[in-house]
């Protein structure tokens, strides 16, 4: 059996095994080793490290995909000196990306006027915890609670609701905004409530002031504990004043 094959034999078994960052990397680190004349331990070394990275990768890339991005907005496409509602979180919005906020179950609220920036700061915070192999759940409060309501008919509210429970930070956009049914209250309120139990994040964007929640509750006292249990433990950040572009042409107008 010549090299070529030999080769071609060990990255068969290396993708058996499940170690793809190896299988994918193996030729090139072999080529380098022969150029250089480094040592076997070296060699092993650099495949391990190569098994690390592409793990990571493969476990980032998988938990962007279980999301659900309607799109992909990062913090370095945000321009925060063009207002000074922006100015002002800046500081404090920013800390959130060390992901410390998740272990102590704090929600990241962004409140304020349409065409902000809520939603595209919302999202980044988001993108950044699946960076950090962390689960997330990116949906619109409409779609989650029609979801969750035919999942019910369905007598499969359970499995989903599990999704929305589970997740390490959950995004909903555009919470408390349209005028809820009964039905859908209750959904919002187990949501927000189980998720509240177990100190995990929520992270929603609104554009009305937890004043206004009644309006869109049927029940008041319903939207007083919502409101209550996100705000306990939570960042406020309350963005006002017009829309606004991100450099390069794209905008982050909600």
């Amino acid at each position: 059996m010549n090299t070529d094959d030999k080769l071609a034999l060990l990255i068969e078994k290396l993708r058996a095994l499940r170690l793809i960052g190896m299988a994918d990397a193996i030729a090139d680190v072999l080529a380098q080793s022969s150029r250089k004349n480094t040592t076997t331990l070296d060699v092993i070394d650099q495949l391990c490290d190569e098994e690390r990275q592409g793990r990571k990768e493969r476990a980032v890339a998988r938990r962007i995909n279980e999301a659900h991005f309607p799109e992909i907005n990062t913090v370095d496409a945000f321009d925060f000196a063009c207002a000074p509602a922006r100015k002002r979180i800046k500081s404090r919005y920013l800390a959130l990306h060390d992901m410390a906020f998740l272990d102590r179950g704090t929600n990241p609220l962004f409140i304020g006027t349409p065409g902000t920036g809520k939603t595209f700061l919302a999202r980044a915070l988001a993108y950044a915890a699946c960076q950090a192999q962390k689960r997330v759940v990116v949906i619109s409060a409409p779609k989650m609670l029609n979801e969750l309501h035919g999942a019910e008919l369905h007598g499969d509210l359970d499995r989903v609701m599990r999704r929305y429970v589970r997740a390490d930070l959950i995004m909903i956009d555009d919470f408390a905004v349209l005028s809820m049914d009964p039905a859908q209250a209750k959904l919002a309120f187990q949501v927000i409530s189980e998720r509240y139990d177990y100190r995990r994040s929520t992270c929603i964007t609104t554009n009305r002031p937890f004043k206004d929640w009644p309006k869109v509750f049927p029940d008041a006292l319903n939207a007083q504990i919502i409101a209550e249990r996100l705000t306990e433990r939570s960042e406020h950040f309350v963005l006002d004043g017009k829309g606004f572009g991100t450099r390069g042409g794209h905008t982050n107008k909600r």
